[in-house]
C-alpha cells in the first residue's frame, strides 16, 4: 500500500510538473504570438504610410501630365493631323490633274 501511495504520489508530483511546463510554453507561445501580431500592425502602418505616398506621387504626375497636355502638342494628334492635311493635298492634286486634263 505504501508503494501505491508513493508510485500515485509522484505521478500527481509528474502530472503537475507537466501541466505547469505544458502552461509555461502556452503562456510563451501566445506571448511570442502578440510580438508576431505587434511587428506585423507596425509594419502594416509602414506600408499603409507608403501607398499614401506613393498614391499622393501618382496623382501628382497625373495632374503634371493633364497640364502638359495642355501645353504641349501630342506626336500621335500631330502625326493624325498631318495624315489629314497629307490626304487632303493629294485630293486637292487630283481635282486639279484632272481639272487641268478635262480643260
Amino acid at each position: 500500500m505504501a508503494q501505491s501511495d508513493t508510485a500515485s504520489n509522484s505521478r500527481s508530483i509528474f502530472e503537475r510538473h507537466l501541466q505547469t511546463g505544458i502552461q509555461l510554453l502556452l503562456v510563451a507561445l501566445l506571448g511570442w504570438a502578440g510580438l508576431k501580431l505587434v511587428t506585423l500592425g507596425e509594419n502594416t502602418a509602414v506600408l499603409r504610410e507608403r501607398l499614401t505616398y506613393q498614391s499622393e506621387q501618382l496623382a501628382s504626375l497625373r495632374r503634371e501630365l493633364r497640364n502638359w497636355s495642355d501645353l504641349y502638342y501630342r506626336k500621335g494628334d500631330a502625326a493624325r493631323e498631318l495624315g489629314d492635311i497629307k490626304s487632303d493635298i493629294a485630293s486637292l492634286e487630283a481635282r486639279v490633274t484632272e481639272l487641268e486634263s478635262g480643260s
